[in-house]
């Protein structure tokens, strides 16, 4: 198949000139990727300008899109009620058109907002933008941001503890009800993301057709990231100044990166940022800058980052995702993808079959290392294919397996675990695959987000 005609050309004919996209090579180990399509998109992102956080019905329609540029109203200016007592808050990841192709050594991903012939159709998904909690006396699965606000700062007591809505003790993070003598001391859990907690325990706290199969639409939101910095180092230096030619540069940054011995003495690992820091960003890619109580050495200041409403992306907590199983076998590993959340399984561990529903997507690598190229498959789903790159080298993030440690002999079904905790460092990022973890795994430092599609 011919590359897309008209691919790095500043104004391609009709209908060429409708998208935009990115150009890899398989045999490079440079991160930069080259600007191809309707070079003006690139500029506009029309796609990635509809990535939009609302409040979602119970049905999963808006029932209000929030203000772009605050969380904390309305579209209308209105003020908004995003403690998930009005409705789950979502972050909606449009619909639009995708093409994949290869030519020689070079791949091609295409975007655009129309049905271009050979484009297929990537459906719009919702998910939260923030690691997703348990109301305790229903054991529902809810989004929901629980600070209260002095102007557009945190609020905090004398103490400078965060002050949260009369009703976080319901929505407490980390191990829930058994976290709740922190209440109001340094490491609160109160307003934070539940963790601690496994993929089928997540999965029946999932209500009224949600779920935690996050993998799909993380992997479109990351690409979409990819294409807008024309970058595979999430990572880099974050630079909100444009290009002189109008483009953005560089990456998110890892503004939340933390020692891990400092974390594990602060709370054993749990999580330290309450959910929905990045209000006051609204839909727009920026940092905030928040206070740590209590941290080894005084108070610590992190960065925390939102892409396009998505807070915390990667570097943070392990996201879970309940539409991926890998099975490593003696002699192969394989990425399974399921899109039927009705049959999102944990599967026996040592199962010798496939669970239903569930599809083969690639072979992963075999030893441990950054990645270096990445495969990709004509719905857009990318999982690392070959390691030997660096943390600014290649796909720039990292992937973990089982199967090279040593005296390693446990065959069988493994989740998948993505994006990277807080002192992962330079292997955080969207592209970061832990496939070490079986399936029925819980951590203090894993949680989820909630998801519909």
């Amino acid at each position: 198949m011919g590359l897309l005609l008209g691919s790095g050309n500043t104004k391609p004919q009709y209908p060429y000139d409708m998208w935009y996209g990115i150009q890899g090579d398989f045999t490079s180990r440079d991160y930069k990727l080259t600007r191809v399509g309707n070079l003006d998109l690139h500029k506009t992102l029309p796609i990635q300008a509809k990535l939009k956080r609302f409040v979602e019905n119970p049905d999963g329609s808006v029932k209000y899109y929030l203000h772009p540029n605050d969380s904390r109203k309305k579209d209308s200016g209105a003020a908004a009620i995003i403690d998930s007592t009005d409705g789950n808050v979502m972050l909606e990841k449009p619909e639009y058109y995708f093409r994949f192709e290869i030519e020689g050594t070079k791949w091609i991903r295409a975007y655009s907002e129309y049905p271009l012939p050979g484009f297929i159709k990537m459906e719009r998904k919702t998910v939260s933008p923030w690691f997703a909690t348990i109301k305790i006396d229903t054991n529902e699965a809810v989004s929901g941001c629980f600070l209260t606000w002095d102007g557009d700062n945190i609020a905090r007591d004398t103490s400078g503890f965060v002050k949260l809505t009369a009703n976080a003790a319901n929505y407490r993070g980390g191990s829930g009800a058994g976290d709740a003598a922190k209440d109001g001391t340094y490491n609160s859990q109160l307003g934070m993301a539940r963790t601690s907690i496994s993929k089928a325990t997540a999965r029946a706290a999932c209500k009224n057709g949600t779920h935690l199969g996050v993998y799909r639409v993380y992997n479109e939101i990351a690409w979409l990231q990819r294409l807008e910095y024309a970058s595979l180092h999430c990572q880099d230096a974050y630079n909100e100044a444009l290009t002189s030619e109008g483009y953005h540069q560089g990456g998110l940054s890892n503004g939340t990166a933390v020692n891990g011995t400092e974390w594990n003495t602060w709370g054993g690992y749990k999580p330290f940022i309450p959910c929905g820091v990045t209000a006051t960003l609204g839909n727009n890619t920026g940092r905030v800058a928040y206070v740590i109580k209590g941290w080894t050495g005084g108070d610590k200041i992190v960065q925390v980052t939102s892409y396009r409403g998505l807070e915390c992306p990667f570097e943070y907590l392990w996201h879970l995702a309940d539409d991926v199983l890998i099975w490593h076998k003696s002699d192969v590993s394989i990425a399974y993808v399921c899109e039927d959340p009705t049959k999102f399984t944990s599967h026996s561990d040592s199962a010798a079959t496939v669970p239903d529903g569930y599809e083969a997507i690639t072979e992963l690598p075999r030893t441990d290392g950054y990645i270096l190229q990445f495969a990709h498959s004509s719905k857009g789903y990318a999982f690392p294919e070959t390691v030997g790159g660096a943390s600014n080298a290649g796909g720039c993030d990292y992937f973990y397996t089982c199967v090279d440690d040593a005296n390693w002999a446990s065959p069988g079904w493994y989740g998948a675990l993505f994006g990277g905790i807080a002192h992962a460092g330079a292997d955080a990022g969207f592209g970061y695959l832990d496939a070490n973890s079986r399936s029925s795994a819980s951590a203090a430092r894993v949680g989820f987000r909630l998801c519909r599609f």
